[in-house]
């Protein structure tokens, strides 16, 4: 079986597409060298949740896999009457799952807050950790509570969930239906995406942060070049940057289309 080509180091031409003529990179950024190399850290930690699959897998390849956490939000609502649709009635691990209100909590319409009481009961219920309107941010309480661990995997059903990576945690988003179907077998698929690396060098200058970082990597790479993609940062520069930074780099990294936004776990 012929080795798919390795991940790009972020700058040449993705695909092998031919290169557009572009402005000059902003700051010190540049164009890198196409790396070859094993697997990437985002295949190593898919490799943890692979089930059912034997053997090393590789960019293309369709995978099983078994998420360390699933959260939901105030879309819970919604994903309950999938779950039910399926005609299932009992979650298959409840500590797999997190329920967590944030989107709508201003909304005190009695609908609303009917349905926030019946995402209460559910999770009472089925035994699953909840979090109601005003403990804070989803993906913050996954981060502060420990449910998102370096190296594992963690899905939510929201775009956002990319920011996981900024600890070394693999997060990616699942749609509503397969957060129901995580619910009734622990297990979703993925199609492991190519690699884009990112390499970070030097210290942010006073006044900027991780979201200037990310805004600037959206705006100079603008032409789709890691829709879809993996993106792995690394680089000295990463020792420079708060958790804080990462975790705004990894989360904004889904407005640049990419499908997770992966720092490797240090101190």
């Amino acid at each position: 079986r012929r080795r798919p080509p390795a991940a790009p180091a972020i700058g040449r031409a993705i695909h092998g597409r031919r290169r557009r003529p572009r402005s000059p990179a902003p700051g010190g950024m540049r164009r890198g060298d196409v790396r070859r190399a094993g697997q990437s850290l985002v295949q190593k930690i898919l490799q943890r949740h692979v089930v059912g699959q034997s053997g090393p897998i590789r960019t293309g390849d369709f995978v099983s896999l078994r998420p360390w956490r699933v959260m939901t939000h105030d879309n819970t609502h919604a994903v309950v009457q999938k779950f039910r649709a399926l005609g299932a009635a009992k979650v298959q691990d409840p500590a797999q799952l997190v329920f967590a209100l944030d989107h709508d909590i201003q909304n005190t319409s009695e609908a609303n807050l009917g349905r926030y009481k019946a995402i209460e009961d559910f999770a009472k219920e089925q035994g699953v950790d909840f979090y109601p309107a005003g403990r804070g941010i989803g993906h913050q309480v996954m981060v502060e509570e420990l449910y998102a661990e370096p190296g594992s995997l963690c899905v939510a059903s929201d775009s956002h969930s990319n920011m996981y990576g900024g600890i070394g945690c693999l997060g990616t988003p699942v749609v509503r239906t397969d957060a129901a179907s995580i619910w009734c077998t622990g297990r979703t698929w993925w199609r492991v995406p190519p690699t884009a690396l990112v390499e970070l060098v030097g210290t942010l200058p006073p006044g900027c942060s991780g979201k200037d970082v990310i805004i600037a990597l959206c705006g100079w790479l603008n032409q789709d070049q890691v829709l879809n993609h993996a993106v792995e940062f690394c680089g000295e520069g990463i020792a420079a940057l708060s958790v804080e930074d990462r975790l705004t780099i990894a989360n904004m990294s889904t407005e640049w289309g990419a499908l997770c936004g992966l720092f490797p776990a240090d101190e």
